[in-house]
């Protein structure tokens, strides 16, 4: 996997899944895709992560559950990356790995999820910026029988 810093664009094995960013004033705004909305979800968290720290220095020792509700798919997506980053103060844990188990469109929509992480150790993690909270700025989910692009926007 090629993993290039926030300033340019980090796509994996082949283009069918990934994550670029785009330079937005004072924040930055990231695009994910996938093929389905489950695998978006997980490169958006990955994504958001690697904006933190370099996901490559934390191990996925630790599992946790993450469940998350939201009225709609947008507030869905807000939900499930503020409680990640929220998370990262609560349980003093970086995470690097992420698999979203289920999303169920209803009302209210949900997301149940495993993450993966570690304690945070300065020392051994390569830690790039905080990440105060995502926005609804520049937020936009397209959806295709192929292909699901998320467009969100952090602010640092």
């Amino acid at each position: 996997m090629e993993r290039i810093h926030r300033t340019g664009c980090a796509v994996k094995k082949d283009d069918s899944r990934g994550f670029r960013y785009h330079e937005h004033t004072a924040d930055i705004t990231i695009e994910c895709w996938a093929a389905t909305l489950e695998e978006a979800f997980e490169e958006a968290a990955l994504a958001a992560f690697e904006v933190i720290v370099d996901t490559t220095t934390v191990e996925p020792r630790d599992r946790m559950t993450v469940a998350v509700e939201g009225i709609d798919l947008e507030e869905l997506l807000v939900e499930w990356i503020g409680q990640l980053i929220a998370m990262i103060d609560l349980n003093n844990q970086f995470y690097s790995k992420f698999k979203v188990r289920s999303i169920v469109e209803g009302e209210p929509w949900r997301l149940e999820a495993e993450v993966w992480g570690e304690t945070i150790d300065y020392q051994k993690h390569d830690i790039h910026t905080e990440v105060k909270a995502m926005t609804y700025a520049d937020l936009k989910i397209e959806r295709s029988p192929e292909r699901t692009t998320l467009w969100f926007t952090l602010d640092l």
